[in-house]
């Protein structure tokens, strides 16, 4: 039985697409949380779980996604937003500690990111936002030059 029209419909359902966004506001949250002494005092082993649980749907998501392409997983990575995805779900991976465990937070407050490509009006938003950056040096000189006028006219 072929599987693949199957996770296709999965990874398209948008129960799916709900769910992961739902787990990416929770990683959010979690990752606000493991910022407190207080909390990781009292709460520690429940938010380095839930931490766990959470990474384990982003590669159980991954996953189901590269599988969705069937024999050819590489088409996974055509799309900017899933490589932005994918090298989000490595570097929480990745074994940092001790001196490093900031960057550890950091991958993990990255992971609220996904947002981003979990939501394509934020994915229209943000390449409008890349696109315009050439334009944003010209924007900021003539803001420098209507400061510097302004300023030589009030002197």
């Amino acid at each position: 039985m072929n599987m693949i029209p199957f996770i296709k419909q999965i990874v398209g359902a948008k129960l799916f697409h709900h769910f992961v966004v739902a787990v990416i506001m929770l990683a959010g949250v979690v990752a606000g949380l493991e910022t407190s002494p207080a909390m990781m005092e009292r709460h520690g082993t429940i938010l380095l779980g839930l931490d766990k649980f959470i990474l384990g749907v982003f590669i159980v998501e991954a996953l189901l996604k590269l599988a969705a392409h069937g024999r050819q997983p590489w088409r996974y990575f055509a799309d900017g937003w899933n490589v932005f995805d994918f090298l989000i779900v490595v570097l929480c991976l990745l074994p940092v500690g001790g001196p490093f465990a900031a960057v550890l937070r950091l991958t993990r407050a990255l992971r609220l990111l996904r947002l981003v490509s979990a939501l394509p009006k934020l994915q229209l938003l943000v390449g409008a936002l890349l696109k315009s950056l050439s334009a944003m040096g010209y924007v900021s000189l003539l803001l420098a030059l209507l400061f510097y006028i302004y300023a030589v006219a009030g002197i």
